[in-house]
């Protein structure tokens, strides 16, 4: 290797789309992060949680449990698998639970894992189905309060040098604080620009139950409307697992060789030879 470069995560996605001013959401399998984009990040103003795709595998494992499965709930692969498949993100959790209760059989599915015999039945619990992504947006509604009380681990505020990585706070309230520390004439801009990235956006919507499920842009949409922020647009990255490697080959690609790096632009190329 004869040189390298950093490009923060967020401002490769923003790259890869396009995009000038923007708020990217970056959600992988250990945090999110919340960067308010114009032109370059505003760095004051970037936001992180604590939470991410391994949050959400957390709670499937426990649903595995009162399921019946708890011998499987150990194999980190398999709970990933049953997420990917069987995990659903509500428009509004207390109406979804309502729904499943009463059609229980409208929500009922089942996992065949490929290459066994072996499957996934969450029967009489598939009302939970709708926990998994409920958790990962907002993990403040009180029914999450049981798991906790069982021994689930709470997403907790922690701090990775000058960082803090919030645990509990849900992604609407997140994306305000992001906007809230920018200039206010730039606000509305960033407002209408929200764009979601990464693997822990990618949540099915079965064609039976939509208005009861959403996907990830109308889920922030709504919650930002609770929140009385109005004209907001958030749109979902064309490929939320690839975006990153995208925007950094177009970055590689456009910064001149001869720009040797800078500490303090954070910029350029380090060179090893």
């Amino acid at each position: 290797m004869r040189s390298a470069t950093i490009i923060p995560q967020p401002l490769a996605v923003a790259i890869a789309h396009k995009k000038t001013s923007c708020v990217v959401v970056e959600s992988g399998h250990g945090n999110t992060q919340f960067a308010p984009i114009s032109r370059a990040p505003i760095r004051g103003a970037v936001v992180a949680l604590n939470r991410g795709g391994s949050d959400a595998n957390a709670i499937m494992a426990e649903i595995l449990k009162d399921a019946g499965y708890g011998d499987l709930a150990a194999e980190e692969t398999l709970v990933r698998k049953v997420k990917e498949n069987l995990g659903l993100l509500p428009a509004d959790l207390d109406s979804a639970i309502s729904f499943a209760k009463n059609n229980p059989e409208a929500v009922r599915a089942v996992y065949a894992v490929p290459g066994t015999r072996l499957k996934i039945d969450l029967a009489e619990n598939s009302w939970a189905r709708f926990l998994v992504g409920e958790y990962v947006f907002n993990p403040n509604h009180e029914i999450f309060q049981s798991y906790f009380k069982r021994g689930m681990p709470r997403p907790r505020d922690t701090k990775v040098g000058d960082v803090l990585f919030y645990g509990m706070l849900d992604m609407a309230e997140a994306i305000t604080t992001a906007v809230e520390k920018c200039p206010v004439e730039l606000q509305p801009l960033l407002y209408s620009q929200i764009l979601l990235s990464g693997g822990n956006f990618s949540w099915n919507v079965p064609e039976k139950l939509k208005g009861i499920c959403v996907d990830s842009a109308t889920k922030i949409k709504r919650m930002m409307k609770e929140k009385g922020i109005e004209n907001v647009n958030v749109v979902m990255a064309s490929e939320p697992q690839y975006s990153v490697w995208r925007g950094c080959i177009v970055y590689g690609y456009a910064v001149p060789a001869s720009y040797s790096w800078s500490w303090e632009k954070m910029e350029g190329w380090m060179n090893f030879y």
